[in-house]
């Protein structure tokens, strides 16, 4: 029972270690692949939204494959346009469950020369502009940092707006242990050896009693 106790203990404090170590920054890739597989490449103006990857939610694109005219990129992709139908959005928006850091998204141009800025929750943003989708216009926008939640991909045309959106990467948000679990830490490794010490010196006393004649 001592040795039982003796391990319980250990167990015990290894799994306090593991909840107050620190977490590590974990890279996410979306490629839309294997969400758009089955899709045509011609855009229907019918949304796939809110569509659900992960951690992440993306509202206001149709999933496509191959789309016809989008030179810079033939494979899955979440495009949004302002041609016909309706639902579609521009902004394309993309939240988060929880905040991520060191987020980028390739962006795809299915119009003329056009400009398109990203932006996410916290105020930093991103324009460039594309040349024309014939021209295969396409750039990736980056957002270092931490602390995103939600990020607009936004077309400067707002009336007839077309373009696609891949390779969305981004890390899960680290998370920095508080101080007081390091000292918690800390008296348990202290408490944890004191109890082993005495364990080790209570045992060997019984030995040498049962070993007197």
């Amino acid at each position: 029972m001592r040795h039982l106790a003796t391990h319980l203990g250990l167990s015990s404090l290894f799994a306090l270690a593991l909840a107050v170590a620190p977490a590590t920054a974990t890279a996410t890739l979306i490629t839309f692949d294997p969400q758009a597989s089955g899709h045509g490449g011609n855009l229907t103006g019918i949304p796939d939204s809110p569509l659900i990857i992960g951690i992440a939610t993306f509202t206001g694109g149709e999933l496509l494959n191959a789309e016809v005219g989008l030179n810079a990129d033939q494979t899955g992709v979440l495009a949004s346009q302002g041609l016909f139908g309706s639902g579609e959005t521009n902004p394309l928006t993309i939240t988060f469950a929880s905040p991520v850091s060191d987020l980028s998204v390739f962006v795809v141009n299915g119009d003329d020369v056009r400009s398109y800025t990203v932006a996410d929750n916290l105020g930093r943003s991103m324009t460039m502009s594309l040349s024309s989708a014939g021209a295969s216009g396409s750039a990736t926008f980056s957002l270092p940092g931490p602390g995103v939640t939600s990020v607009d991909i936004t077309s400067a045309n707002a009336d007839a707006w077309d373009f696609a959106i891949d390779d969305v990467t981004f890390d899960a948000a680290t998370t920095t242990p508080e101080p007081e679990s390091w000292l918690l830490l800390g008296f348990g490794l202290v408490f944890l050896a004191t109890l082993c010490r005495k364990k080790r010196a209570a045992l060997r006393a019984e030995d040498a009693a049962r070993a007197e004649p």
